[in-house]
């Protein structure tokens, strides 16, 4: 019985102190695009592009304006003008992260084969990663756009049941105001 109610404590305590995942979202803009994401309200928001690289951070903790390293969140990256960059088209670029990302990965949990949705093809490799927990989406554009997307998102693999809930949900985001371009 004394076993019992010292396991029932622990339990009691561990679940006190275990930590919340976000349930309340603010949309996000991601500038210079328009584009839209559901931020978790309490996380922070940076942005630091440069020349044909388009970088968006989602992070619970606070990376002074991206120059701190963070434990969770979500992470954008778009790189415009691919071939003139690597010489590879966006896709070539893509097929080519995923396959180094394998390699690096500790474990390798799934991966997702490619998913038209319009303007980019996604595929995606959900991997463990010394004590990370981390879920890349890869985009390349269609019809010769020129242009490659990686998001990840991660934590420590003990988080990723709390967070992956807000990273499902952050995975809705929309890259281009394309109504902001019209004209």
């Amino acid at each position: 019985m004394k076993t019992l109610r010292i396991v029932a404590l622990f339990t009691f305590t561990t679940l006190a102190f275990a930590e919340a995942p976000p349930t309340e979202f603010v949309t996000q803009v991601l500038e210079p695009t328009g584009g839209k994401i559901p931020r978790p309200k309490d996380w922070f928001y940076a942005e630091t592009h440069h020349g044909p690289v388009y970088d968006w951070m989602l992070t619970r903790e606070d990376t002074d304006h991206g120059k701190k390293p963070y434990t969770t969140g979500v992470r954008i990256q778009t790189f415009t003008g691919v071939k003139d960059g690597t010489g590879k088209t966006a896709k070539q670029f893509i097929l080519d992260l995923l396959a180094a990302k394998k390699k690096e990965a500790t474990k390798v949990i799934k991966t997702c084969d490619e998913k038209d949705q319009g303007l980019f093809t996604r595929i995606c490799l959900e991997t463990e990663e010394g004590p990370h927990h981390i879920l890349y989406s890869l985009f390349w554009g269609t019809n010769n756009l020129d242009v490659a997307v990686v998001s990840i998102a991660g934590t420590t693999k003990e988080l990723w049941d709390t967070y992956s809930p807000a990273f499902d949900k952050m995975s809705a985001f929309e890259l281009i105001d394309m109504k902001r371009f019209e004209k």
